[in-house]
């Protein structure tokens, strides 16, 4: 039986004015999920990510990764949290004066102290799983965009998390290029990585169905499951903190 990895409850982010970007927000994901999150633009799916690896913090409400309580990680223990999670961002930033194997080397020398043919081994097997093998020495600018995406992939995933985070993969791709980065991301979910994914490309999510949470002006809809699902049309919970 795969374990709940994920356990968001009752997370709202208010701002002043009594304005809420996201609003009683709860859900739990299991080991080996694959998780759309949809919506449009303002629905809050960038700041429910941001929550999950403490970019920035709720108001009320928990969330639990593993058996960790996020809210109460320190910030000089945050790269404990961060070790288990790998973070693919809308826009890629990258050291563009860096090559590629330096750009992933960072992520592993951010989070722990490996030894130079560890980083070197590591480096190497995460460019295969995303096909880039060979590119170590290629500058960044030097690579498409598509190439580009691969390498913040690789990047994320290079310290074997169990949950990888994706904010907008595939927002600035062509249909091709987004089509061979979303077949990566079933790659690393088909190895037993946790993704939860934010994504506008409704026919992806329609044409390969996994979990799906939709948000609308920062409430949950709906949970749609294989199977079924759960939908929230009103979302007239009583918010109690």
């Amino acid at each position: 039986m795969k374990h709940q990895l994920i356990d968001v409850r009752k997370v709202s982010k208010k701002y002043k004015g009594n304005v809420y970007a996201l609003k009683n927000i709860n859900f739990s994901v299991k080991q080996g999920e694959f998780v759309y999150v949809i919506g449009a633009s303002g629905a809050g799916k960038s700041t429910l990510l941001k929550f999950l690896y403490r970019e920035e913090e709720q108001t009320f409400g928990s969330i639990k990764i593993g058996n960790t309580l996020v809210s109460r990680i320190n910030h000089k223990q945050l790269y404990l949290l961060r070790r288990k999670l790998g973070v693919v961002m809308q826009k890629d930033l990258f050291l563009s004066d860096r090559t590629v194997f330096e750009n992933i080397a960072v992520s592993i020398e951010a989070v722990s102290a490996a030894k130079s043919n560890e980083i070197a081994l590591r480096t190497n097997d995460v460019l295969e799983v995303v096909g880039m093998v060979g590119m170590n020495d290629r500058k960044i600018n030097e690579l498409s965009i598509g190439q580009q995406k691969r390498v913040a992939i690789a990047r994320a995933i290079v310290n074997y998390p169990t949950i990888v985070i994706a904010d907008e993969p595939t927002a600035n791709l062509d249909a091709k290029a987004a089509l061979e980065i979303m077949k990566l991301f079933f790659k690393i979910n088909s190895m037993g990585t946790t993704i939860i994914m934010a994504t506008h490309d409704s026919t992806m999510v329609n044409t390969v169905r996994e979990r799906v949470l939709e948000l609308n002006h920062g409430e949950l809809i709906r949970d749609e499951q294989e199977g079924g699902y759960t939908r929230y049309p009103d979302n007239k919970d009583v918010y109690i903190w």
